[in-house]
């Protein structure tokens, strides 16, 4: 997606922020803006702002993460390992990182709603223009719903036809996907006046690339679908992307999955939702700092997450995936300040010890030392790649951060025919053939393209494990197991072995939902609330 005019509209006016939602104050403290098409273009730009924050997709992405049983909090959070290891006193979410996330989120559903509002038949633009705003507004709307949706449950829901009613109960789950379904039908809607495949094809704009279209929209409704249960609808969706022709998996060197997640293999088929960056401060994420380890750079990482070994331990002998998504000790590295580092040791120690001093070259292997702030034995480095490419621990790399994937697609539509053929958590061991073709695109391509690793007839289980491994880090496992009803069997099946946090004791009532950050409860004056059943995530 094109980087942001963040400048731009902050001298505009200054940005407020309400209770309940934390929704911005309209029209941006100026009512003489929204006038032309290019303010109207400049305020959806600013609906991506957002992303960018440290607690949006810098950090705040993760904080949920941990949840599940692929990371740990690597770091003293209190509150944030109560949530996540489901021993929150009270139901008092009083994570600061939690609170700042949701109230980023809301801060793009109300930025695109803004957009909405004021894209009125007035506005002097072409048809390609309106549609297209209209549908990437409403896409991101249904993104940040989503998003939240599925740590929260129902959400206090946003109507820009009534722009003072903002302090408003919850809706129920069930409503809150409905409005998030609508907003997708919409921007489908919008994005099909102009066949909006290949988007930066279409317009001439090489700046469009990673922008929503109708393959984003269509791949985003089978993912809620699924989430909703509702495995035809999903199926059908995930089809018109599957069969649209216009996406495929990176297959680059028979390694397309490490190629994806590197600064050479960005923009790709593969990615249908994007998050472009530059290593510019507030103009990339700080994702990939987060996840470095301190001792590796020199203190500069901040190792905030740590992945099990539960997670290594899910990848099969000959899976690519497992080391470009997590490392540990002896595996190689490549990065130039690594390298540095290493040369350095190596010539005070040479000095030291009346040598000539060897060549460092690339690669290495990690050293115990090097990890050793991560508590598991762990890296996360599935957003490292880019420091292949640079000569200093960059805070901001410009690694981009796919936000959906065709992968992803792929495997919901192969989740979707296993289950109307009769596999389920259930029944996991009922093998479907017709979903193998979507199936093995996936897992065929983990291991470099050989079809000896192809499954015939997939099951669920089966599909567990490849989503496990094909999407982790990628806000996906623990609302996989919550809502195949898998959560309480798998956390509680741990070992300190597997887990530091070993057994934890996964209420599927309870647990369902995080509670909402009280802050937001206490801003709202009492409208918002938990649940009517003190404790319990029936929303």
């Amino acid at each position: 997606m094109k980087l942001l005019y963040k400048s731009i509209l902050f001298s505009i006016g200054s940005i407020l922020v309400l209770s309940s939602c934390d929704l911005d104050k309209s029209p941006y403290g100026n009512s003489t803006f929204w006038s032309s098409k290019e303010e109207i273009k400049l305020g959806l730009d600013d609906a991506y702002e957002p992303f960018y924050h440290e607690e949006g997709y810098g950090r705040g992405q993760w904080w949920a993460g941990p949840a599940s049983d692929d990371m740990t909090i690597n770091r003293d959070k209190p509150a944030d390992a109560a949530i996540t290891e489901f021993t929150i006193a009270g139901n008092t979410n009083s994570s600061s990182g939690q609170a700042q996330n949701w109230q980023l989120m809301y801060e793009v559903i109300r930025r695109s709603n803004d957009v909405m509002r004021h894209t009125t038949p007035d506005i002097e633009m072409t048809d390609f223009d309106r549609d297209v705003i209209l549908g990437e507004a409403n896409f991101l709307c249904a993104y940040a719903y989503f998003y939240l949706a599925k740590r929260y449950g129902g959400l206090p829901f946003y109507d820009y036809k009534d722009p003072n009613n903002i302090n408003k109960p919850r809706e129920t789950k069930t409503q809150t996907y409905k409005n998030i379904e609508t907003y997708l039908q919409t921007a489908i809607t919008h994005f099909e006046n102009q066949n909006l495949w290949v988007r930066e094809k279409v317009s001439g704009d090489e700046n469009a690339w990673g922008r929503p279209n109708l393959g984003a929209a269509y791949g985003l409704l089978a993912k809620v679908y699924a989430h909703w249960g509702k495995y035809s609808e999903a199926k059908i969706a995930a089809e018109k992307v599957i069969n649209s022709g216009y996406y495929s998996l990176d297959k680059t060197n028979n390694n397309g999955f490490a190629h994806l997640f590197s600064l050479a293999g960005e923009k790709n088929s593969e990615v249908l939702f994007n998050l472009t960056n530059k290593p510019i401060r507030q103009q990339g994420t700080v994702t990939s700092v987060i996840c470095l380890a301190g001792n590796m750079s020199g203190g500069t990482g901040w190792h905030y997450f740590a992945p099990t070994k539960s997670l290594f331990d899910a990848y099969e002998a000959g899976d690519l995936r497992r080391e470009v998504t997590v490392k540990t000790v002896g595996d190689t590295i490549s990065y130039p300040p690594y390298i540095k580092m290493l040369q350095k040791e190596e010539n005070e120690l040479a000095k030291k010890e009346g040598r000539p001093a060897k060549t460092i070259t690339a690669p290495q292997p990690i050293r115990t030392n090097d990890i050793s702030d991560m508590k598991t034995g762990y890296m996360c480095a599935k957003y490292l790649a880019a420091y292949n490419d640079l000569d200093g621990w960059n805070w901001e790399t410009g690694q981009d951060i796919p936000l959906l994937r065709y992968s992803d697609v792929l495997l919901i539509h192969a989740e979707a025919i296993i289950v109307l053929g009769g596999g389920s958590p259930t029944n996991p061991d009922v093998g479907v053939s017709a979903a193998a073709s979507s199936f093995n695109e996936v897992r065929v391509r983990a291991f470099g393209g050989n079809m000896a690793k192809a499954i015939a007839s997939p099951t669920f289980d089966d599909l567990v494990k490849e989503r496990r491994c094909e999407l982790a880090y990628e806000d996906e496992r623990h609302y996989d197991l919550v809502r195949w009803g898998l959560a309480k069997k798998v956390y509680g099946a741990a070992t300190t072995a597997t887990d530091p946090r070993g057994a934890r004791n996964f209420d599927p009532v309870k647990n369902a939902h995080f509670a909402l950050p009280q802050i937001e409860i206490d801003d709202s004056r009492g409208v918002l609330a938990n649940n009517p059943l003190p404790g319990y995530s029936s929303f």
